[in-house]
């Protein structure tokens, strides 16, 4: 996720260049930076095995949120003529910034706008191999005996209205989101070999583009504290649910002994329905 890190040095510069701004007859008219902590549950729907491996039975739930804890760092713009920009970028454990909110605001209106954006985050499949391991009688299911887990991306475009309440120090706005996403594509290979025997079993997975529709709300709420000369800090919470419904259908390629006369078959799995919430706190500052 490279093009994520080269949004950050961007970002820093648009928030830094206030003199500048300024002296061209406030283009930015206000900002805000945010920092704040949050947490994620994954709610997968899991179908009934069948012949052949489905990846998203794989998917990983996070009965204790223990895997999908996050810290983020948010930057909103007001420009003249009713436009906005909100940018949210979230790190987890290993700092890099995988997950990505962007969104262009227009409000031609006091309380109702129009939003566009592009929108991408991190889930992890847990152990597929399971499905070998329990399935292929006679044969080692996986000769890897390492944990297997792979990370994918949710990635997609989106648009809907956006709804912002604004009474005193009180900040309210709610986002009604809709767009088609894909899953990142990947490609994974299981080793096997009989028990009591000699024979050898490579299977490879090349998996295809899985677009799909995907509803997307979010609620942003911000009070304000206090000012610190023509800042103000607050304190923000935000919540947000995703669903989608897809399918993971790949290409296989199946050899026996040897790496001549491969069997290739294309499987198209049944599509599962999964939904992600999140909530996260922390504060901002606007000026």
């Amino acid at each position: 996720m490279r093009h994520l890190a080269a949004i950050l040095p961007f970002l820093i510069l648009s928030l830094a260049a206030t003199p500048l701004l300024q002296a061209q007859g406030r283009f930015i008219e206000k900002k805000q930076a945010s920092i704040w902590f949050g947490v994620r549950d994954i709610t997968p729907d899991s179908l009934a095995n069948s012949g052949d491996l489905d990846f998203l039975n794989y998917l990983h739930s996070s009965d204790e949120m223990a895997e999908y804890q996050y810290l983020g760092l948010s930057a909103h713009l007001w420009f003249r003529g009713n436009w906005e920009a909100d940018l949210k970028v979230g790190m987890y454990d290993d700092f890099a910034p995988t997950s990505l909110n962007l969104k262009a605001i227009w409000m031609p209106m006091k309380y109702l706008g129009y939003t566009a954006g592009f929108y991408s985050y991190p889930q992890l499949l847990n152990e597929f191999n399971m499905f070998h391991r329990l399935s292929d009688e006679g044969f080692y299911g996986d000769t890897d005996s390492n944990f297997r887990q792979r990370c994918v991306h949710e990635t997609g475009i989106m648009a809907g209205l956006v709804m912002p309440v604004n009474y005193r120090f009180i900040h309210l706005t709610l986002y009604m989101n809709g767009g088609i996403s894909t899953l990142s594509k990947f490609s994974e290979k299981v080793t096997q070999k009989m028990i009591n025997g000699n024979m050898k079993r490579e299977i490879r997975y090349s998996t295809k583009n899985s677009p799909a529709l995907f509803f997307f709300p979010e609620a942003e709420l911000g009070l304000d504290c206090f000012r610190i000369g023509e800042a103000t800090l607050g304190v923000r919470g935000h919540a947000s649910w995703y669903a989608v419904k897809r399918s993971v259908d790949y290409k296989r390629a199946t050899w026996e002994w040897t790496y001549d006369n491969p069997v290739y078959e294309e499987v198209d799995n049944p599509a599962h329905r999964f939904s992600k919430l999140e909530i996260d706190a922390g504060l901002y500052l606007t000026w």
